[in-house]
């Protein structure tokens, strides 16, 4: 089977994450195939390079080449972007759609705007439905991110009739490699974001930075003081390391040379498994992007969720852990302290409670009905 994956593969190591989750999957059902990953990066509007991309009827001729497609996972559902056709990273004529000949799946998919919804967006993105679900070919399948309770709430209930959910991939991320410590103390693993502190979010307050820092700054004192832990930041993408700078201009210069670490700035599955070791090997995580929280989860850290985007609140509601996902309203660094200083619900987090089952399942019937009709 020759499988076209179009999805980023560079730039963000929970991207990676994901797809390492994916490929596992895949590795399970299918027995002989192969994979051609065309990065959407090149898709966007702000890719100037020579081998920029469109999702043009050029673009499906070639999708049409293969048994079938991927999109996913990531973002690329998000309805906020402008001057796109269907309001979304997948920018495209929508009677295209109707060319798509191939079993094509937006699988682990986001549809949960973090930025200003443009004027006419709405419209355009429930277009975009009505034409995905006038052809067999494509079907959605939402990540557990809030994307469909964006969609019920922004674009309409009725819209998700065809739409399913399943597990954002990062909880089937494994990666049997052992791999040396970072350092040799015990230590927690922090994930902190720059970029993401200015997004939109339903649940946090407009946050004061220096405050922010502050609260950050009480919860580290408080692992190397108490826990007896040095911390480990572990960066994502490259402005994670713009927020990580920003916190050690306020942190006393000989904790810093004695307690902290700064985990490198590395891209790539292989960058993507030395990181995602360090939060294995870490006794506690405390992280902002939603790949640091899922993996942490799925390898079974006790992991603590900082709610900059409301995807962080709504993957602990829905494993009913909503106490360790911390909104950035007030004096967040109590509640943090409050559930590092319950010690006794370490590492409780089980692969059970995930429910794979589910997301297997999806996978095994899309295959299978593949099988019927090729």
């Amino acid at each position: 089977m020759k499988i076209l994956h179009i999805a980023s593969f560079k730039g963000n190591i929970g991207d990676n994450a994901s797809h390492i989750g994916f490929y596992s999957i895949l590795e399970k059902i299918l027995k002989n195939y192969e994979i051609e990953q065309v990065e959407i990066r090149k898709f966007y509007k702000n890719y100037y390079e020579k081998d920029r991309q469109c999702f043009d009827s050029k673009f499906i001729d070639y999708l049409n080449t293969f048994d079938m497609c991927f999109i996913g996972g990531g973002g690329f559902l998000d309805y906020w972007v402008p001057d796109s056709q269907t309001g979304t990273t997948i920018d495209i004529e929508l009677n295209l759609l109707g060319k798509v000949m191939k079993p094509t799946y937006f699988t682990r998919i986001g549809s949960n705007p973090h930025k200003k919804i443009p004027k006419g967006n709405i419209e355009k993105f429930r277009n975009f439905l009505n034409e995905v679900n006038k052809n067999k070919n494509l079907k959605i399948a939402l990540r557990n991110d809030g994307s469909i309770e964006s969609i019920k709430r922004d674009i309409g209930e009725k819209y998700l009739e065809n739409i399913c959910e399943i597990l954002d991939h990062g909880f089937f991320y494994t990666d049997e490699k052992k791999y040396s410590k970072i350092i040799d103390a015990k230590y927690v693993a922090i994930n902190i974001t720059s970029d993401q502190m200015s997004m939109c979010s339903e649940f946090k307050e407009i946050v004061d930075k220096a405050f922010y820092l502050e609260e950050l700054k009480k919860v580290i004192d408080y692992c190397i003081n108490y826990l007896k832990c040095d911390i480990v930041f572990v960066p994502h993408i490259y402005s994670d390391l713009k927020a990580i700078s920003e916190l050690l201009e306020i942190i006393n210069d000989s904790i810093i040379r004695k307690h902290i670490t700064i985990a490198p700035c590395i891209q790539g599955d292989n960058g993507t498994k030395r990181l995602f070791s360090i939060y294995k090997q870490s006794e506690f995580v405390i992280g902002t992007r939603f790949h640091a929280n899922v993996c942490s989860l799925a390898m079974g850290k006790y992991t603590i969720g900082l709610v900059v985007l409301d995807r962080v609140k709504y993957l602990y509601d829905y494993f009913g852990i909503s106490e360790r996902a911390i909104v950035l309203k007030g004096t967040f660094s109590n509640k943090i302290i409050e559930l590092l200083k319950d010690k006794n619900k370490k590492d409780e987090n089980t692969l059970e409670m995930f429910n794979q089952d589910h997301t297997i399942k999806f996978y095994k019937k899309i295959l299978s009905d593949y099988n019927k009709t090729s």
